[in-house]
């Protein structure tokens, strides 16, 4: 790319000036510029341009009459798809999933309480809300949903999970100050930004962090990151396990306790607490 400058100044009331002289300088996008605080990770110095040949090009391979068909079609396509898209919302058919999901999303950053059920049954009346000996509460920040599972952060600097299957009831809670959703990429390092922007589909999926920032998860397969880190888990015998995870799998996931090694299905978990910095840094 280049930019033209004037190497003098231009006297519009002097006829007798000479026409200045044009210069071409030639600009590199990739180096860092001066004075100016570098959060993109450029090089030092602007790499070898190397000259390429330019040809105009058709913008199709097609011809104009046949173009002119196939360009019709697609509208056509796209209007009906639309059309489609529409009639399911009115309708109702999306499913319930999403739509779960897309209502959670709005809770990020807010504070809940969450009702758990710590029982084996399916409790599914509303009026045994009020016995406290079958139900947990949990009060923390909104921080992340998953497909099968929501994360608080409670005020003891812990993360608290959640399996959607023992959520009984959430709400939200009334505060003075509305709390804005964490930006965690904010302040990430130069060359981390730089390699998310140009090479996303290499570097977000070789990391846990970045995927659930990125995208929703399964309970199983994120807790597959905190291998080796410490945690507790409180199951349906009103009883909690605290020891480090050793092993995952799609079912269950396994814990060393100091005595022993214990295994634990999901479908007996009613919530899993751990330390806040795990979940910020995949670290222990």
């Amino acid at each position: 790319m280049f930019i033209i400058r004037y190497s003098k100044p231009i006297n519009l009331r002097r006829k007798r000036d000479v026409v200045p002289k044009i210069e071409r300088e030639e600009e590199c996008f990739d180096c860092e510029p001066g004075g100016i605080e570098d959060d993109f990770c450029l090089p030092d110095t602007c790499p070898e341009r190397i000259i390429q040949p330019q040809f105009p090009s058709a913008t199709s391979s097609f011809p104009p009459e046949q173009l002119e068909v196939i360009d019709a079609c697609i509208e056509e396509a796209n209007e009906l798809l639309l059309t489609l898209g529409l009639q399911q919302e009115e309708d109702g058919e999306v499913g319930e999933d999403d739509v779960l999901l897309q209502n959670l999303n709005t809770l990020k950053g807010q504070m809940v309480e969450v009702i758990i059920s710590c029982t084996e049954e399916d409790i599914e009346s509303e009026e045994t809300l009020t016995c406290e000996n079958q139900f947990e509460k949990v009060c923390g920040k909104f921080i992340y949903s998953g497909i099968d599972f929501i994360i608080l952060h409670t005020k003891d600097d812990e993360t608290v999970w959640i399996p959607f299957a023992k959520i009984r009831w959430m709400i939200q809670k009334e505060q003075e100050e509305v709390l804005n959703e964490d930006q965690p990429l904010l302040n990430i390092d130069p060359c981390l930004r730089r390699e998310i922007t140009f090479n996303f589909g290499q570097i977000v999926p070789k990391s846990p962090f970045l995927l659930k920032l990125f995208f929703p998860l399964q309970l199983s397969f994120l807790l597959k990151s905190f291998i080796d880190c410490d945690l507790c888990v409180k199951t349906f015998d009103n009883k909690e396990t605290q020891g480090t995870l050793v092993k995952v799998s799609e079912r269950s996931l396994l814990i060393e306790t100091p005595r022993k090694k214990k295994g634990i299905d999901f479908e007996k978990i009613c919530f899993i607490k751990m330390k806040q910095p795990e979940i910020t840094s995949l670290k222990c």
